[in-house]
């Protein structure tokens, strides 16, 4: 197995890919179950990146990322797919394919895979799609003799700070999850006076993109998401939430955001 035949798979499939060695994010790793399902020796990880922002305008009171089918299911799908047909190719080596929940840190790892940069809110940008992607992995115990590359940082222009609402940002990659708008959108429970006042100032019943609208290298990205996001849902609505298959804030509940939907229809009255 080469690096090219890895990337090549997983290009085959519609997506941007690149390939960093597993000692590139090893010390990093974070702590969740799946870190049993690691190969035994790993040596290489494919990173793959799977593009979801639609053309036009953005979601009303969504962020772009839950205005799309669950990736956990529709990207996921895909990279099991990846996953399999590397196994084919190579029955002897092991491909464990995540998505989402992972041990590997995400960013540190696109960014080793040479496939762009990391922000100062935190998040990567790719060098085709910007932040609006959502990062895969194939780990593999197959050593395929390539090198990390090195950090890779964004403009600093100071955009994503001040355009902050709860001025959660520091400038440096830290977020302080107490201020960030998308963090409190999905809080169980009442809201403090102070985080219902954020959150009807940001307007969003669901996460928040407001730090990535303002990024200057979101502004020329190819707009062009993967086959897998079928269509987008403008806007969320009460009688979205009786059913939430297939939806990435379905995991949290109606409760949430119903609860969210309600303080935004009584700060409008």
């Amino acid at each position: 197995m080469t690096a090219e035949r890895l990337i090549a798979v997983a290009r085959a499939y519609g997506c941007e890919a690149g390939v960093c060695p597993f000692s590139a994010v090893e010390e990093e790793l974070l702590p969740c179950r799946a870190v049993n399902r690691l190969p035994q020796a790993a040596k290489t990880v494919l990173c793959v990146l799977f593009p979801y922002r639609f053309p036009g305008d953005p979601p009303q009171n969504l962020s772009r990322y839950a205005a799309v089918a669950d990736y956990h299911t529709a990207a996921g799908a895909v990279l099991a797919h990846i996953a399999q047909e590397l196994r084919i190719a190579d029955p002897e080596g092991r491909y464990e394919p995540f998505m989402d929940n992972s041990p590997l840190p995400e960013v540190r790892l696109a960014v080793a895979a040479g496939l762009g940069v990391r922000g100062d809110n935190g998040l990567f940008f790719s060098h085709t799609y910007g932040s609006f992607v959502f990062i895969g992995a194939v780990v593999t115990d197959r050593e395929v003799g390539v090198k990390a590359c090195p950090p890779a940082e964004c403009l600093h222009c100071g955009a994503c700070v001040a355009a902050c609402p709860g001025g959660a940002l520091a400038g440096d990659g830290t977020v302080d999850r107490r201020r960030c708008l998308s963090d409190i959108t999905q809080r169980k429970g009442e809201l403090t006076a102070d985080e219902q006042a954020l959150l009807c100032r940001g307007g969003s019943a669901w996460g928040c993109d407001i730090c990535q609208e303002v990024c200057p290298l979101n502004r020329q990205a190819t707009v062009a998401p993967h086959v897998c996001f079928d269509g987008v849902q403008p806007v969320l609505r009460e009688s979205d939430l009786e059913n939430l298959t297939g939806k990435a804030y379905g995991w949290r509940g109606k409760a949430v955001p119903a609860r969210n939907l309600r303080l935004l229809e009584k700060s409008a009255e």
